[in-house]
């Protein structure tokens, strides 16, 4: 018979023996599974959209002020909006949203800078004795340049060719904050259709979006703040109603299925109108980007409909890594990463992006630090590249991927581990098995130390025991 001190050692080792077992297979199958950021910034299992940060560029000659803005213009070339010596702080504007340093004067700096996308020279600069707080760029097909300014209340728009001085078009009434068709509060980003009609996004107080005529005159209106829900109690269960904003931060056209996305900034998500009559669409959100989503920016990508987002700072507990993400339209799912590969260059506050429309270079601006990031994409190598019949079969009608787009993201939230793709190891996977195998021996000295000082057991007993424990760990160190 055994003695019953036999019989516990071999409950104890039993007992850690399944428990490791367990612990292993948990972190090899769940957590190894995750994708995985390299320090380029990109998942490395989704080569279509790998990016390189361009740390060199732009050369720039002076100090910058927060650069809320960043927009491509006709020749390729990045135009950037700073504040120059004017800083957006709890002191700049009283409870009824009235801007208190208007006697102060407008910003003295030239705000509006553009540089060559390759080189990083400064090739233009204007903008001086015009802005007090400027927030959104937009450049339309036109080329006029279309300024909000949240101190002013008012949006700007710009022939450069023609004056940098006399805007050719003004909406709403200097420093006066309103709500009516001809009255912003905090106007934040425009969008211009091929018609010339376009879009307003007011702002942080307002929470709306206005279409107006190529004149300005003002068609339609939809949208409420949905700070108004939770100041009132009336926040319903779930996420947030459909076109309800909490600030409508950043606007962007989806051409081939006529629509108008919108980054909800306190929501976390993109919301999607049809642009003739501002009906809702769809929506999108990620647990992966978080609560915060500050810019939105559509392009067609070799026949795929893309678009890029940035998030940012999280006011949370679980505090999402401040990230660039790409996301698939008809995918449903984030199907690429950018990010600074360097800590020291890392995101801190970004505010706006710009993607160029060969989708080769995406720009982020940061409020502060107060610069403008770029990535370029990295070439595919020639086996990746997808024969060149697949990128010109004809794209399904708008109606038809309106459809399926909308069915796509009322099915489910997006996951990331739906991606059944067979690939290397990624970093990030690597170390998780280090991990794992140190946890491993660590708890295998454990048990050994205490068979060896805290029990006496008689030899044949102990002999067949440690032949159990010791296949089991060796097992497991084997299937890592």
């Amino acid at each position: 018979m055994h003695t019953p001190s036999i019989m516990f050692r071999r409950y104890i080792d039993l007992h850690l023996t399944i428990s490791l077992l367990w612990f292993g297979f948990y972190y090899l199958t769940v957590v190894a599974a995750r994708p995985s950021l390299l320090d380029n910034g990109t998942d490395s299992r989704l080569s279509d959209h790998e990016f390189t940060y361009v740390s060199s560029w732009p050369i720039v000659d002076r100090k910058l002020g927060s650069v809320s803005a960043v927009a491509i213009n006709g020749d390729g070339n990045v135009v950037i909006l700073h504040r120059g010596s004017h800083v957006w702080n709890v002191a700049t504007f009283d409870v009824k949203n009235n801007y208190l340093n208007a006697t102060g004067g407008p910003i003295t700096e030239r705000t509006v800078l553009t540089f060559d996308h390759s080189s990083g020279q400064l090739l233009h600069e204007w903008g001086e004795d015009l802005f007090y707080m400027p927030h959104g760029l937009t450049i339309d097909h036109e080329q006029n340049y279309w300024i909000t300014d949240v101190a002013l209340h008012q949006v700007f728009k710009f022939n450069v060719n023609h004056s940098t001085k006399a805007p050719l078009l003004t909406l709403g009434q200097r420093f006066q904050p309103g709500n009516d068709f001809y009255h912003f509060c905090k106007p934040t980003s425009v969008a211009v259709l091929p018609s010339g009609e376009f879009f307003v996004a007011d702002g942080y107080c307002n929470g709306r979006i206005i279409k107006y005529t190529a004149e300005g005159k003002p068609i339609l209106s939809w949208g409420r703040n949905s700070f108004l829900l939770t100041r009132t109690f009336n926040l319903p269960p779930g996420p947030v109603p459909t076109s309800f904003f909490a600030i409508p931060h950043a606007l962007t056209l989806v051409p081939k299925q006529d629509l108008l996305c919108v980054a909800d900034r306190e929501q976390g998500r993109v919301q999607c109108f049809h642009t003739a009559n501002g009906t809702y669409h769809s929506q999108f959100s990620s647990d992966e980007i978080g609560t915060r989503l500050f810019s939105v920016k559509y392009i067609e990508y070799e026949g795929t409909d893309l678009l890029y987002i940035i998030n940012g700072p999280q006011f949370t507990i679980d505090s999402k890594p401040i990230v660039g993400f790409i996301y698939g339209m008809v995918a449903n799912r984030v199907v690429g990463h950018f990010r600074p590969e360097n800590a020291l260059q890392a995101f801190s506050n970004p505010h706006e992006l710009a993607v160029s429309d060969d989708g080769v270079e995406v720009y982020v601006a940061e409020l502060n630090p107060q610069k403008v990031h770029q990535f370029r994409r990295v070439a595919r190598h020639r086996e990746d590249v997808r024969p060149s019949t697949v990128l010109k079969q004809p794209a399904e009608p708008p109606t038809a991927a309106s459809r399926k787009m909308e069915d796509n993201l009322h099915k489910r939230p997006i996951n990331l581990k739906d991606s059944s793709d067979g690939r290397a190891l990624t970093i990030g996977t690597i170390e998780i098995f280090s991990i794992v195998s140190t946890l491993l021996a660590t708890a295998f000295l454990v048990v050994l130390m205490s068979r060896i000082f805290c029990f006496r057991p008689n030899t044949g007993a102990s002999e067949r025991t440690d032949q159990f424990t010791l296949v089991g760990l060796q097992d497991q160190e084997d299937d890592s």
